[in-house]
């Protein structure tokens, strides 16, 4: 699979999560769906550290630091574009 179709699979899966997402938080503001998919990311990616380590008791804070770097690029990426968004959406004053 090339870089393109690679991006596209992992885009349309995020977006599979972020619909979820959105229809348990049509009627609950609570903040429970944003958490839930947290949660899930966290014990989805603890098997995946399992999956990568042959060891994990050894390898748990490399495995920690691996996936939190990851999330805090992404995280840093998509603040940036809401913030870019809620500007564009201010009406200018007269």
């Amino acid at each position: 699979m090339d870089h393109n179709a690679n991006n596209k699979a992992l885009f349309d899966a995020a977006d599979q999560f972020i619909a979820m997402a959105n229809a348990l938080s049509k009627n609950d503001r609570s903040g429970l769906a944003g958490t839930a998919i947290r949660y899930a990311a966290a014990r989805y990616s603890a098997f995946e550290a399992s999956r990568m380590s042959p060891d994990l008791s050894a390898d748990k804070a490399k495995m920690r630091e691996l996936f939190t770097q990851e999330f805090d690029k992404m995280m840093e990426i998509h603040l940036d574009a809401y913030i870019d968004h809620l500007a564009a959406q201010k009406i200018p004053k007269e």
